[in-house]
């Protein structure tokens, strides 16, 4: 794949996309917020058994809420991009 943060863009697009569709909005972000901040936690324990380091933020913590999954997925490529 020659440019990993397509996929990662066209995921979030795809999560933004559903949230105009749904007709429950606040439930659906509130589910995907939920499961982003989950899974930013859980991100951040299984990257300090590896020794790598995400850090655990206010923006990143956003980021995760907003994004959701694509979100965590987001923040740890470009966590590797910029080390």
């Amino acid at each position: 794949m020659e440019h990993p943060l397509t996929l990662v863009f066209a995921a979030s697009g795809v999560v933004l996309f559903l949230y105009t569709i749904r007709k429950g909005k606040l439930r659906f972000f509130l589910l995907s917020a939920f499961s982003g901040i989950a899974a930013l936690l859980a991100a951040d324990l299984i990257c300090a058994y590896f020794d790598f380091n995400l850090p655990v933020n206010p923006f990143s913590l956003a980021v995760s809420a907003v994004g959701g999954l694509p979100g965590v997925i987001l923040l740890n490529i470009l966590s590797v991009v910029f080390r």
